[in-house]
C-alpha cells in the first residue's frame, strides 16, 4: 500500500505549496494546508520583513525592473536554490533564472502584487501603489436624518460655487492672513527662504530625489477641525473627506484620484536647488487644500458676504486652517505641487506673446473660474504602472504631457499602452525635445510658492519657444480643451502680446490664478535673461 503524495498546488489559489519543518503551507493564502509531507520543498514560512536594504534617497521611484535583484537577495537571505524559490512562487526554475538575469520582465501588476505578498516584501519596493480608495465613507454624526443631509449639502454646494465665483477676492483675503510671509514677485503667492531662486534656472539645474521611506502627514482632512467643510452624507454620518463630498455633491467633469508626487523638502545640493519627493494622491491634496479654501469661503458667506470681512479675515472662524498651521511645514500635510508654466512665443524680431487659459469652474476642481497660464498641471506620473512612475519623474516631461493635452487637445496619457512613454519618439514630445537640445526651447523655473487660498504648492516656470518651433508644434492648437477655453488674443499667433501694459492690466484687472500672476510678473522682471 502506497501513501498518496501531498498536493503540489493549493486547491484555493493554484499556487505551489511550500513546507516548514512541521507544516505544508500556502503562502499566498497565508494558511496551513496540513502536516508536512514528502515531495514539497522545505522553505521558511513567509512573513513580512524589511529584508531589503533601501537607500535613504533615489533618483526616481522604483519601476519594477529590480525584480531580478529582489529574487536573488531573497534567495541569498533564506539560503534557497532557484528551484526552491520557483516552487514557492509557482514558477519553473528556468523562468526564475530568466527573471534573475533580467531576460524576462513582469509587467502584470496583479502578478507583481502577488509576488510581493508571497515574499513578504513591501509593495512599493516593486514600484506598486496601493489601490486608490473609491468607496464613499461616512463617519458618525449626532445630526439627524436625510433631510438634514439634503440641507447641509445644499449649503455646501452653494459655498463651493461661491468659492469658484470669488476666488480672486478670497485669495486676496487669504493672503492677508499671512502678513509676515514673503511673496513670489508682486503676486499673492506665498514663499519662504530657499524656495525662490535669485534668477530663473534651467530645468536641468534642479535636482530631483526620491525618498522611499516617507512619514505620513499629520493633517489629512479627517480631523474634527475640518468637520465644517464635510457635509452629512445621505447614507447617514458625515463625509470622512472633502474629496468624497466633491464626488457626491458637486462633482466636476475632471476629478480623478491619481498617484502623485508629494513634495517633502526643498534644500540645496552643490549650490543648486534640490527637491525631494515621495508619494501622495490627488485626493489627499484636495482634502486639505480645497478644504481650507472652502472654510474661508464659508466664513465669508456667514458674514453676509461682507466686504469688510474680506479686508480683515478672522482666524477664529478658520479652525481647519489653524490646524494646518505653518503652511511651509512639509511634514504637516500632503503637499502635491502643480507645475505652472507661462509659454512665450518669441518671434525673430524679438517680439513675444503668450496664451492664457480660462478654466471652467464646472470642469475642474481647482482654480475654476480664473484665467491661468498654459500649461498647468499637478506633478504626477502618467499612470499607476511602475515604469511610468519612474519614467515620468521629471519636471520637463510633466510639462510636455500638459502641452499635448492643453494645447493640442490630445487625450490624457494614462499608461494604457503598457509601456513607458517614448518622449524622444512620439510627437509633439520628440520635436520639443530636439528643439530644447538645439537651444530653441528654453524652460526656466523661478522657484516654488503656495497659493494663499488653498495652500497648494506651485512650481513657477516659464518656457520660451522660438516662433518657428512654436508655429510648427502648435499649428493645430485648440480653442477649447477639457479644462476650459484658450485665450489666444488677436494679431499674434502666440496669443497676447508680452508687454508691460498687457501684464499690468492682467495683474490689476482680471481674475488671475495666483500662480499665473506670479509667473507673469516674474517673467517680466527677468525678461532680459529669458528672452535673450
Amino acid at each position: 500500500m502506497t501513501t498518496a503524495a501531498k498536493p503540489a498546488a493549493c486547491a484555493r489559489c493554484g499556487a505551489r505549496l511550500s513546507r516548514t519543518n512541521t507544516d505544508t503551507v500556502c503562502s499566498p493564502c497565508r494558511r496551513v494546508i496540513g502536516p508536512a509531507g514528502s515531495g514539497v520543498p522545505v522553505v521558511p514560512a513567509v512573513k513580512p520583513v524589511n529584508w531589503l536594504s533601501t537607500p535613504a534617497e533615489r533618483v526616481a521611484p522604483p519601476d519594477g525592473s529590480n525584480l531580478g535583484d529582489v529574487l536573488k537577495a531573497y534567495r541569498a537571505l533564506h539560503k534557497l536554490k532557484q528551484q526552491d524559490l520557483a516552487d514557492l512562487l509557482g514558477y519553473d526554475q528556468s523562468y526564475v533564472s530568466l527573471l534573475e538575469r533580467g531576460k524576462r520582465v513582469i509587467k502584470d501588476m496583479d502578478e507583481l502584487r502577488r509576488l510581493a505578498q508571497v515574499l513578504g516584501l513591501p509593495e512599493d519596493e516593486l514600484g506598486l501603489l496601493p489601490a486608490a480608495e473609491a468607496a464613499v465613507i461616512s463617519i458618525p454624526s449626532d445630526k439627524g436624518g436625510p433631510q438634514d443631509a439634503v440641507e447641509e449639502q445644499r449649503r455646501w454646494r452653494m459655498t463651493r460655487r461661491d468659492l469658484n465665483r470669488h476666488r480672486s477676492e478670497l485669495t486676496s483675503a487669504a493672503a492677508r492672513l499671512y502678513p509676515a510671509v514673503a511673496r513670489a514677485g508682486n503676486s499673492p503667492v506665498l514663499t519662504t527662504a530657499g524656495w525662490m531662486w535669485p534668477k530663473p534656472l534651467d530645468f536641468a539645474d534642479i535636482n530631483l530625489t526620491w525618498s522611499p521611506k516617507t512619514a505620513p502627514p499629520e493633517v489629512v482632512g479627517a480631523e474634527l477641525e475640518s468637520e465644517g467643510v464635510r457635509p452629512l452624507a445621505a447614507t447617514g454620518g458625515r463625509f470622512a473627506r472633502y474629496s468624497q463630498a466633491i464626488r457626491m455633491v458637486d462633482r466636476p467633469s475632471l476629478f480623478v484620484n491619481r498617484p502623485s508626487f508629494r513634495l517633502l523638502d526643498v534644500t540645496q545640493l552643490d549650490g543648486r536647488p534640490k527637491l525631494s519627493f515621495g508619494y501622495t494622491t490627488y485626493f489627499d491634496m484636495a482634502d486639505v487644500c480645497e478644504g481650507v479654501a472652502h472654510e474661508l469661503a464659508g466664513a465669508w458667506l456667514a458674514t453676509g458676504s461682507n466686504p469688510a470681512w474680506i479686508g480683515e479675515p478672522d482666524w477664529e472662524s478658520l479652525p481647519f486652517r489653524r490646524l494646518v498651521g505653518d503652511p511651509f511645514d512639509l511634514g504637516r500635510r500632503p503637499l502635491l505641487p502643480s507645475i505652472d508654466t507661462l509659454t512665450i512665443r518669441l518671434a525673430a524680431d524679438g517680439t513675444a506673446s503668450f496664451p492664457l487659459h480660462h478654466r471652467a469652474a464646472s470642469n475642474v476642481a481647482l482654480a475654476g473660474g480664473t484665467y491661468h497660464i498654459m500649461p498647468a498641471g499637478v506633478f504626477q506620473p502618467s499612470s499607476v504602472m511602475p515604469w511610468d512612475q519612474s519614467n515620468d519623474f521629471d519636471l520637463w516631461r510633466n510639462v510636455l504631457r500638459e502641452y499635448a493635452e492643453e494645447f493640442l487637445g490630445d487625450p490624457e496619457a494614462d499608461g494604457s499602452s503598457g509601456e513607458p512613454i517614448d518622449y524622444d519618439g512620439v510627437e509633439p514630445f520628440r520635436t520639443l525635445n530636439e528643439a530644447r537640445r538645439a537651444g530653441k526651447v528654453r524652460p526656466y523655473c523661478f522657484g516654488i510658492g503656495l497659493d494663499p487660498l488653498t495652500l497648494a504648492g506651485e512650481i513657477l516656470s516659464v518656457v520660451v519657444i522660438d516662433a518657428d518651433v512654436y508655429d510648427t508644434v502648435f499649428s493645430g492648437m485648440v480653442s477649447r480643451n477639457t479644462e476650459g477655453s484658450v485665450i489666444a488674443g488677436t494679431g499674434h499667433a502666440g496669443g497676447i502680446d508680452f508687454t508691460e501694459a498687457n501684464i499690468r492690466h492682467l495683474l490689476e484687472n482680471e481674475p488671475l490664478a495666483s500662480a499665473a500672476a506670479a509667473c507673469l510678473d516674474l517673467a517680466w522682471q527677468h525678461r532680459g535673461l529669458i528672452l535673450n
